[in-house]
């Protein structure tokens, strides 16, 4: 795991002063490969790399990486699962190879196959390659968007970077905040991918490619997830093969030259993955987060299950109550108001010190049951008529305290189907007048169903299978991810994100994926293979009682930064209308309203350490 950051001149020429702006921006994602920094450039291209040491730690295997004899440069960011194969398949055709790293081989797969290079590869990557020959630029992106590439264009120059902050030092020109980007992320705590944080930035889509010839720029697919089913075998058949593969998946993710260990919460999910990398790897070290709160405490029911399958167990106490932590977080990426990327930070800085590497179970959820929204719409979404769905549509602009309460999952996918469902998020449009001066509602996830709702005509049941991969997962999930475990030095890989898994999965009718309506029925069923029986409670997630912490101290300084009153200008903030809000919420507080403080503190906090470069204060006022 890498850092990528470049430039590329599709008129005039690279200057010294742009050298030395990227050597500047390459700093501020060290943290991202703090082995080695590398910067190659002529007259046209500028290549930066931050190293973080995994495959083949020599030198030789330091980026920008270049083949004199291909007329190839590469920088790279991500792991080639399958690397070995392709190496022996490349060497069956004649190429030889100096080093043992899987970025060696990408560079003779894209020699061999060209902008077909990514049919071959099964891993998490961007890579950015250079061919001097033909004087063309080829970046790609992995399926799922497991690793980021931001990137503008501007009197043209393209400049690009693995993390936001690197690409703004890069750039070295002022930069404009989104206000779209802005009321996305109030509503659903996450910016959709479809924009960033400023209106100049650009992310390239998951499963594409970019290409730069003669000064033209276009941009490609490569991979769309399936959304017809294909596959009707029966469960044992399909719990079988998913097993199998699976059992590939993590021998390979397990691959490394150094210290590889897992996370292990009480969820499903991470409890399979670690269970079979204990059978692969003996004494694979499972690691597991503990809270004070017991609402939010995983490790007595984590503990429990290591005791049980006698797997290597450490627990990391965190403390996720600091804001501090999240000051830090939000000096190097885009706003993201999911609070769990507290204590991932937290925990993957903790074992950074033995650990480079950790397997995760992210993915499994969206893979193999879309949270049981699929169960839901096959028992009570079948017939959906107009006055369920306006009356869905008016309750959910309702600022009432009872909503959530009455417009269960279950309930909005009753009486108004998947467009029901996915209309909601947190602001009506009453409450967003409170947020905005001037509000205008984004409703992205809702478009997302839109957009694709007629590729799933002949199963509409897994629809959301498809809206859970292009929104919330790479844009709030996978950046989390990547965001609190690089900024740790720490790589981690999703053995269920492997396309092979997913296009299984998503090809597979739900009468095989769940015969008995149970969600995660297949993965639940393996898991039980292990342990004879499933947890006995559900998993808590990694969240943070931001609730509480903002009736208190946290409330206390998001009060102090809307009476200094910056937001006003900057993010189109209400100040007395937050201020009111406050106010209310101190004297009756309710989950909706505190996920709304939450993403304005996110905000207030970032424009501070991010966009205005500001020292912050994140302890209260008394």
């Amino acid at each position: 795991m890498c850092g990528v950051a470049g430039i590329i001149k599709l008129k005039g020429e690279i200057q010294d002063t742009e050298i030395n702006q990227l050597r500047e921006g390459l700093k501020f994602q060290k943290h991202r490969g703090p082995d080695a920094l590398g910067v190659w450039s002529d007259q046209k291209v500028a290549l930066g790399h931050n190293r973080l040491s995994i495959i083949d730690l020599s030198t030789q295997a330091n980026q920008p990486f270049s083949r004199e004899d291909l007329q190839l440069k590469i920088i790279f960011n991500g792991e080639i699962y399958n690397y070995k194969e392709l190496k022996k398949t490349l060497q069956e055709k004649q190429y030889t190879f100096q080093t043992s790293s899987d970025t060696e081989v990408i560079l003779a797969a894209y020699k061999e196959y060209g902008e077909k290079v990514c049919n071959h590869l099964v891993g998490m990557f961007v890579f950015v390659i250079y061919d001097l020959q033909n004087q063309s630029i080829f970046v790609a992106r992995d399926r799922f968007g497991e690793k980021p590439f931001f990137y503008l264009e501007n009197s043209g120059t393209i400049y690009f970077a693995s993390e936001l902050k690197a690409l703004q030092k890069t750039y070295n020109q002022k930069l404009t905040i989104n206000q779209n980007a802005v009321f996305d992320l109030m509503e659903n705590m996450y910016i959709n991918g479809l924009h960033t944080i400023y209106e100049e930035v650009h992310l390239l889509p998951p499963g594409n490619f970019l290409k730069i010839k003669d000064g033209e720029v276009t941009i490609s697919s490569y991979y769309s997830f399936p959304t017809k089913v294909k596959r009707k075998n029966s469960f044992e058949e399909l719990k079988s093969e998913v097993k199998g593969l699976l059992y590939d998946i993590v021998e390979h993710e397990l691959h490394a030259d150094v210290p590889v260990a897992t996370f292990l919460s009480s969820g499903i999910d991470s409890s399979l993955i670690t269970a079979i990398a204990k059978e692969l790897k003996p004494d694979i070290l499972a690691v597991t987060m503990a809270t004070a709160e017991s609402h939010s405490d995983e490790s007595p029911a984590a503990t429990e299950f290591a005791k049980k399958l006698d797997i290597k167990q450490e627990i990391i106490p965190v403390d996720p109550g600091s804001l501090s932590v999240l000051g830090d977080l939000l000096s190097h990426v885009q706003p993201l108001a999911d609070a769990s990327l507290i204590p991932s930070y937290l925990v993957t800085k903790a074992v950074s010190g033995h650990t480079k590497v950790m397997l995760s179970g992210d993915g499994g959820d969206e893979v193999f049951g879309s949270y049981n929204k699929p169960n839901i719409y096959k028992e009570f979404g079948g017939s959906v008529g107009f006055w369920g769905k306006l009356a869905v549509k008016t309750a959910l602009n309702s600022d009432s305290n009872n909503i959530d309460k009455y417009l269960s999952d279950k309930n909005r996918i009753k009486y108004a189907g998947w467009e029901g469902f996915y209309r909601k998020h947190n602001l009506s449009y009453k409450l967003g007048s409170q947020i905005f001066n001037s509000y205008r509602p984004q409703l992205q996830v809702l478009k997302e169903y839109k957009k694709i709702q007629r590729l799933y005509e002949s199963n509409p049941e897994k629809s959301s299978f498809g809206v859970d991969i292009n929104t919330r997962l790479p844009s709030d999930f996978l950046h989390k991810v990547d965001t609190a475990a690089m900024l740790s030095s720490v790589e981690v890989r999703a053995p269920f994100l492997d396309h092979r898994l997913v296009d299984l999965s998503l090809e597979t009718d739900m009468s095989s994926l769940s015969p008995n309506g149970i969600d995660k029925e297949v993965t639940k069923s393996l898991l039980k293979e292990f342990t004879g029986d499933l947890p006995s409670k559900s998993k808590k997630g990694f969240s943070i009682p931001y609730l509480t912490f903002l009736q208190g101290a946290w409330g206390e300084i998001l009060e102090g930064y809307l009476k200094d009153g910056k937001s006003i200008a900057y993010l189109g903030f209400n100040q007395k209308g937050i201020l009111d809000l406050l106010n209310e919420f101190r004297n009756s507080p309710t989950q909706r309203i505190a996920r709304v403080l939450f993403s304005v503190l996110v905000l207030e906090i970032w424009l501070r350490v991010f966009h205005l470069e500001q020292e912050v204060n994140l302890e209260p006022t008394h």
